[in-house]
């Protein structure tokens, strides 16, 4: 999938670093088994030869093994660093947050997505967001270990009873973005997706004040039902 937000890119350019490094080892040590075997392999019904390695080959092998290892370490303390750079909110993002990002709670439970919008509106299942906009999504949980898992937007972040965990993303691309269940909770956890939907900011203020409007008219329906008697 391809990135849509900051950081992601980085992300999967670490990705795609362990997995080549992780090739070449296995390349490397398959190769050099296999030399070996067959250039010393013994004639039949004779002794085998011990091997004796020539002057200084374990230092050659071992600083070439640490310059390796140097490299990957380098390699990952600067795209690490690069994908924990905290996205800002542009020109088209929600002016009214002036420099802050928009806090949003996610709430996990089985099995289903629970989204808290800043004005007291809540949707379940998709997340409506600004474009070019930080958010802030403060990922819980009420029964048992979830994980929020947008690939596109962002990484993944565990929903964990009686704690809270923080997933920073901003995109400039409108647009809706699907994601998966990434932990075993429960015997229904590969129904419990999600999606996020990006609109333009003035969509978003019109979605959460529609949203919050329904949500008091349908409370007070129901109060206005037990009031009276009846049943909701």
């Amino acid at each position: 999938m391809a990135p849509h937000s900051p950081g992601t890119d980085q992300i999967d350019t670490l990705l795609w670093i362990g997995f080549v490094a992780a090739a070449i080892l296995m390349i490397a040590i398959t190769g050099a088994l296999l030399y070996v075997a067959r250039r010393y392999r013994s004639e039949r019904g004779a002794e085998p030869r011990q091997l004796l390695s020539g002057s200084g080959l374990q230092f050659r092998v071992a600083g070439v093994l640490t310059i390796f290892a140097a490299l990957l370490f380098i390699l990952g303390v600067v795209f690490t660093g690069n994908a924990r750079e905290k996205p800002t909110t542009g020109e088209a993002g929600l002016a009214s947050l002036k420099g802050e990002p928009l806090k949003i709670k996610a709430t996990g439970q089985q099995w289903l997505w629970r989204y808290d919008y800043p004005n007291g509106a809540f949707s379940y299942y998709q997340l409506v967001v600004p474009v070019d906009t930080a958010v802030e999504l403060e990922v819980v949980s009420t029964d048992v270990v979830h994980t929020w898992n947008v690939e596109e937007l962002a990484r993944k972040a565990d929903a964990v009873p009686g704690k809270t965990n923080k997933v920073l993303f901003s995109t400039g691309d409108k647009g809706t973005y699907e994601g998966d269940s990434a932990t075993l909770s429960g015997q229904a956890y590969a129904s419990m997706r999600t999606e996020v939907k990006v609109v333009s900011a003035a969509e978003y203020e019109d979605f959460i004040e529609t949203q919050s409007e329904e949500i008091d008219a349908a409370e007070e329906r129901v109060v206005g039902l037990i009031e009276n008697g009846e049943t909701p």
